[in-house]
């Protein structure tokens, strides 16, 4: 067996395997994935082919590694560039001018993400260049598997870029990537798609995976991601034509009809379980990044290193704002409606503290004229309660990335789209989140007092939609992204309490240029074929390309 690969096999039997990532070191990423030029890519792992099924998988291992450090970079670039968080950094940080709508090419987490997404990519392709080598000692069973992974992984990291940046280089090919042209969205988004079926074919269930494997791409996840693809590709492509659009959003309603009658997943009546550590991996996640102590890449970090846990705490019990906060308007946590148990999972104003065996009050009514004026609420999906006392410094809960709530809400907003109207199927999956968030009987075949009511049509059934992705998944790195495919990003942040009254946080200064990022500034010196995005410095576009979006 080759000695790195025996090193990192070693990794993987001594640490936790929940770690998956925690085999590679990430330290060469900002450095050595400078540029594109991704000739010597395969280096990043070993030339020898895996001579067993454990050297197999652990050369997949490499390929989660990238986004256990990226908990923060997708946090800072969908959640705070929107209306919903402020951030306390630095303003002249990376994370500072994200939540100030000030980035440019040269911004650090744009420029992380690039170089994660693409070594990630590479990566991936090495896994499958060896593996479809059909190397002797790996069975069939495990080598289709890893392949599996390596296709969702691909599919998963360059879905992703497509989003943020629009069209962006496709590398399948190992040595692939010098002077890479960007690829239309057209055929990035058909790539991802291609990739998440053969991974869906190849891929076993989560029932079939052992507990040593939780945490890995399954079917399920497949499929769950092809549903939401297939919606947000009929979405934001401007190049589809009416009949490619209906075609895949029925695609996406199949997907998602798919993961839903698997039987494997089922929503938490606790809306909390899906972030409580004593419920990891429960029956509601269909794929979450897996944060375990000792799973960080850094080299001598133990914490887990999941830093929504930090930015969300990380000025512990004190009234400081810390890295991000939902900001002094509160809309988000004031538009629940009474009942609605999401409110307090995903918002805290005050938290108990077990050291002074009181609770500690955030954002509070200072002087009792019922105005709460002092402080910030916090986000308190990513506090670990059970040691909130440390939960800045101790980084190991999961980031959910697909859940069983979003199927259902894709399976009805995908519906309303392919049909521009819902139908009872979309009102009865909307209705089963809604039910949950209630504390009503999910299944009823009955009517429950917080349906939504029958009778909407097209725009009333989206608004609906909207606002309740807004109440479920509150810091889930969705927000800005779903900004973008209904094409109300601008207006939305624009006329948003927060931009209108409190200039500071800069939000009034959305404009159209930021339906997209820009290329990170050190590829395009590196590869002149990589043109920038509208708005951005070095752009030749001088036309808005989003007139009429909105």
């Amino acid at each position: 067996m080759n000695n790195n690969i025996k090193k990192r096999l070693g990794a993987f039997r001594t640490i936790h395997i929940h770690a998956l990532a925690a085999l590679i070191t990430l330290g060469t990423v900002t450095t050595s994935c400078e540029s594109l030029d991704l000739g010597n890519q395969s280096e990043l792992s070993e030339s020898n082919l895996p001579q067993s099924d454990a050297d197999a998988k652990a050369l997949v291992n490499a390929v989660y590694a990238s986004d256990i450090e990226l908990a923060t970079t997708y946090m800072y670039l969908i959640d705070l560039t929107t209306e919903t968080t402020v951030s306390g950094e630095n303003p002249n940080g990376g994370g500072g001018m994200l939540g100030l709508l000030s980035w440019d090419g040269t911004n650090s987490y744009l420029v992380r993400l690039w170089a994660a997404v693409y070594t990630s990519v590479a990566r991936a392709n090495d896994v499958i260049a060896k593996l479809e080598q059909n190397p002797a000692g790996v069975s069939p069973k495990v080598a289709a598997q890893v392949i599996g992974e390596a296709k969702f992984l691909r599919a998963y990291y360059l879905n992703y870029a497509v989003q943020i940046w629009g069209p962006v280089p496709i590398v399948t090919k190992v040595g692939e990537g010098n002077n890479a042209i960007r690829n239309s969205e057209t055929e990035v988004f058909q790539q991802v798609v291609n990739d998440l079926e053969d991974a869906a074919e190849l891929l076993p269930s989560v029932k079939e995976y052992g507990q040593s494997d939780i945490g890995r791409a399954t079917r399920g996840a497949a499929l769950a991601a092809l549903a939401k693809t297939y919606l947000v590709w009929a979405q934001v492509d401007d190049d589809l034509t009416d009949a490619q659009r209906k075609e895949y959003f029925s695609k996406s309603v199949q997907y998602a009809q798919q993961v839903i009658d698997s039987g494997e997943y089922e929503l938490e009546e606790d809306f909390y379980d899906n972030w409580n550590n004593n419920n990891r991996n429960g029956k509601e996640s269909i794929f979450a990044i897996q944060f375990y102590k000792g799973s960080s890449t850094r080299e001598g970090d133990a914490s887990g290193n999941n830093h929504l846990c930090h930015c969300s705490f990380s000025t512990s019990y004190s009234v400081a704002l810390p890295h991000i906060a939902p900001g002094p308007d509160n809309t988000v946590e004031n538009s629940y409606l009474k009942g609605d148990q999401r409110k307090e999972v995903s918002f805290v104003d005050s938290l108990w503290r077990p050291s002074t065996q009181s609770y500690f009050h955030f954002y509070y009514d200072a002087d009792g004229d019922k105005i709460r004026e002092s402080g910030f609420s916090r986000y308190n999906k990513y506090i670990d309660h059970d040691s909130p006392e440390t939960s800045a410094a101790d980084r190991a809960m999961n980031r959910q990335v697909l859940r069983l709530a979003e199927v259902y809400l894709i399976l009805a907003e995908a519906i309303n789209e392919r049909d521009h109207q819902p139908n009872q199927e979309a009102y009865d999956a909307f209705n089963k989140v809604r039910r949950r968030a209630f504390r009503e009987n999910i299944y009823a075949t009955t009517p429950q007092a917080h349906d939504l009511k029958t009778g909407l049509d097209y725009k009333g059934f989206l608004d609906a939609i909207i606002q309740e992705r807004s109440w479920e998944f509150t810091l889930e790195q969705k927000h800005l992204l779903d900004l973008k495919r209904w094409k109300i990003l601008v207006k939305t942040i624009k006329n948003s309490p927060l931009a209108k009254k409190y200039p500071e946080y800069n939000k009034q200064t959305i404009d159209f240029k930021h339906y997209r990022f820009p290329i990170p500034q050190a590829q395009r010196e590196v590869n002149p074929n990589l043109w920038q995005n509208y708005g951005y410095d070095g752009s030749t576009i001088t036309a808005n390309p989003y007139v009429g979006r909105e």
